[in-house]
Order: structure tokens, then C-alpha cells, then sequence
């Protein structure tokens, strides 16, 4: 059985939760952050319900989720935090994103767990169960169409390499949203789409939460703030 501690379960339930303050003593800098805004970031499609939450820069074969949604176009929303940060001596108010949510319904979230790739051991989810996070990136993406959609981060790594020390480095065929935070890659042949997002350094969670009829409502990946129980 797959058991959330009740602090991690306050810390997910939070995430999107305007106004709130998540973390450590709210008195002591940088071990909290306070939910500033919910944003609607984009809608992706994803036509055959397979969704794939890892690196865009994975070369290998990508991490699919073991658990399946509808086929269809659901909306992205980031969390934005306003994060106490220290920077060059000086304290500063930081906004960073404190998690990325697929929402699949508006149906509340009854449980949370920790999301499988497909094959993955449930033992896993005790070791913390996630992806290797390139770059600090995760992307949402429709299974059936990886190759197409990431292609324009593979292309850009061969530019990169191509172009050699000192030469502008060059884009990527993707769109910018959210002032360059995410990138949103579009296959039109197969009506799917990619949407990075931002992780912590070096890997990223995913969570999945039910509503009561056992159905997926959200995925949500956390962001980089250095602020979850599980740290």
C-alpha cells in the first residue's frame, strides 16, 4: 500500500494554494516560501492518454507512466513562490515556480502518491521514485510522439557541439512561455504536444493525485524551491 506522510501530503495540497506559506520556522529566512499566484501556462494535447514525464533531453527511452489518462487537450498551470533568497550578501524576495500541474479534472484530490514509470518496482516509491533531470528540466509529452517532439533538443545539442567554443549559441524550435521559463514543442501530424518545465538539480518527482473514484485529477511535478518534506 502506498502510505504519504501527512507533512508531504500538507505540502502537495498546498502547492496551488494561493497565500499560503509552506516550509520551515515562517521567522527564519530562506526555509520557507509563500504561494504567490496559480497560472495557466498553456493546454497540451495528448492524444493517446500514454504521458511521459522526464527530460527532454533524454536520449534513451523516455519515462512513461505506468498509470493511463484520457486521451485529450488538458491545461498546465505553474504555481509561482515568492522564495527568501540570499544573494551577494543581500536578502531578496526570489519568485520561482514551486511545482508544475497537469490538470486532467476538477475533481478534489482524495490521495496522493508518487507516480511509476512503467515496469517500475512499487518498492520504489520508498527510494523516491523519479526521473534524471537534465538541466534541470522535466516536460509533460504525449508517449506516441517522443522522437518528433524532442528532436528540437537534440538538434540543438548537435548546433551546440557543431558551433565550438566562443560562436552564439543557437535557438531552439520551440515556443517560449512564461518569459522563457517553459518551452512548448508542437507535432502537428500527430496532434501532440511537449511542455518543459523546471525540477530540482538532478532529479525530478512526479505525483500523482486520485480523486475519490480512484481516477487521476492532477500530475504535478515540484519545482526547484529547496522546500519539500522529503529533502
Amino acid at each position: 500500500m502506498n502510505v504519504v506522510r501527512s507533512e508531504t501530503r500538507e505540502y502537495l495540497d498546498g502547492l496551488f494554494t494561493p497565500g499560503l506559506r509552506i516550509g520551515g520556522d515562517p521567522h527564519t529566512p530562506y526555509s520557507w516560501i509563500e504561494i504567490a499566484e496559480v497560472q495557466k501556462v498553456t493546454a497540451i494535447r495528448l492524444p493517446s492518454g500514454r504521458l511521459v514525464v522526464d527530460s527532454p533531453w533524454n536520449a534513451g527511452p523516455p519515462r512513461e507512466l505506468a498509470s493511463r489518462i484520457r486521451p485529450g487537450e488538458y491545461p498546465v498551470d505553474v504555481s509561482w513562490a515568492n522564495w527568501p533568497h540570499l544573494s551577494d550578501g543581500y536578502y531578496t524576495e526570489h519568485r520561482e515556480c514551486a511545482a508544475t500541474r497537469l490538470r486532467v479534472s476538477d475533481e478534489p484530490v482524495a490521495m496522493w502518491e508518487l507516480a511509476l514509470g512503467v515496469g517500475e518496482d512499487p518498492a520504489q516509491r520508498a527510494a523516491g521514485a523519479g526521473f534524471a533531470a537534465e538541466e534541470a528540466m522535466g516536460c509533460f509529452a504525449d508517449a506516441t510522439a517522443w522522437q518528433p517532439l524532442t528532436e528540437p533538443f537534440r538538434r540543438y545539442l548537435t548546433d551546440v557541439t557543431g558551433a565550438g567554443f566562443g560562436c552564439p549559441a543557437p535557438g531552439r524550435d520551440t515556443e517560449d512561455l512564461c518569459e522563457g521559463y517553459f518551452e512548448l514543442a508542437r507535432d502537428e501530424e500527430r496532434r501532440a504536444d511537449l511542455l518543459t518545465f523546471g525540477v530540482p538539480e538532478g532529479r525530478g518527482q512526479v505525483w500523482a493525485g486520485r480523486a475519490r473514484d480512484g481516477e487521476i485529477a492532477v500530475i504535478v511535478a515540484p519545482g526547484p524551491v529547496p522546500t519539500s518534506p522529503w529533502d
